[in-house]
């Protein structure tokens, strides 16, 4: 079996994967909006596939290899998924769109075939979680086949951004992806605007913005992708995750009750103070038992 540390990457491809988003009907250029995304689609026929009449998730409208444009009452809806994401994305842009999902890919085919890198990466992921505090850790997946076609996941199903990393020739059953392996970046709602509308940003290269915004992600959850370098030039800036409940009201009783707990103490009542903590704390507890 070939050696791992003999690999060296040939060919890197890197590019947009899936994208989907919505517009208002009656937004300024909506019209247009839907006519370029009908475009995108007819070229998606020029390359063989059948364009067909269909209805997905409450638009009627037209499908070709798997991507899908229409309409109802109040939006336009376009969704792209696969090798067309990459030609048809642009056309989706408008100031009022609102980009429900952007998948983001690194594909890196090697000199060698690399069969149980899948499961390498997997091993690299759990041991970096392990290292971070409780409520850091994130949900990380492999799902392991017989044929060498290993897919690990890292971050949980409905996150805002959720990695895939597989065997694409495995995976595609295509001979041109032979010794690729495939990672895969998923942004959805907020965190896919930010994406798309950077991807539009003046005086920067799409594609090295893409390779490094995939290997920078990996990198920061301990995955390295074997012979591609990390480097924080042209970071996609993404939206800071709104604290949860827990987080507001620790910094709460941090802002607020502290202070008058401390006040409290100073006129002697430290005692009470106390008695009332535990009471609450213990009445909890026998809820929970």
């Amino acid at each position: 079996m070939p050696n791992r540390r003999d690999a060296m990457a040939e060919t890197v491809y890197s590019g947009v994967d899936w994208i989907s988003g919505t517009l208002g009907r009656d937004e300024i250029d909506g019209q247009t909006w839907l006519y370029d995304c009908l475009h995108a689609l007819e070229n998606v026929q020029r390359l063989g596939n059948t364009y067909k009449r269909r209805s997905m998730l409450g638009f009627d409208g037209w499908e070709s290899g798997g991507c899908f444009v229409g309409s109802n009452d109040t939006m336009h809806y376009a969704q792209f998924a696969g090798k067309y994401a990459n030609d048809a994305y642009t056309m989706l842009e408008h100031p009022k769109v609102h980009i429900s999902r952007i998948d983001l890919q690194v594909t890196v085919q090697y000199n060698i075939e690399l069969q149980k890198e899948g499961r390498y990466q997997y091993a690299r992921a759990i041991r970096h979680n392990k290292g971070l505090p409780a409520h850091r850790q994130r949900k990380i997946h492999l799902f392991a086949g017989s044929d060498g076609g290993d897919t690990v996941y890292v971050g949980s199903p409905s996150s805002d951004t959720r990695g895939r990393i597989y065997n694409k020739a495995i995976q595609s059953k295509d001979t041109s992806y032979e010794r690729c392996w495939r990672y895969e970046v998923v942004y959805r709602n907020e965190n896919a605007s930010s994406v798309f509308r950077y991807l539009f940003a003046p005086d920067i290269k799409v594609a090295t913005v893409i390779l490094q915004e995939v290997i920078n992600w990996y990198d920061k959850r301990g995955v390295i992708i074997l012979d591609l370098v990390s480097r924080d030039a042209n970071n996609i800036e993404l939206p800071k995750a709104p604290p949860t409940d827990v987080e507001r009201k620790l910094r709460w009783v941090k802002n607020q009750v502290i202070p008058t707990i401390r006040k409290l103490a100073e006129l002697g009542y430290a005692e009470e103070l106390m008695e009332a903590i535990a009471e609450a704390i213990a009445a909890v507890r026998n809820e929970q038992s």
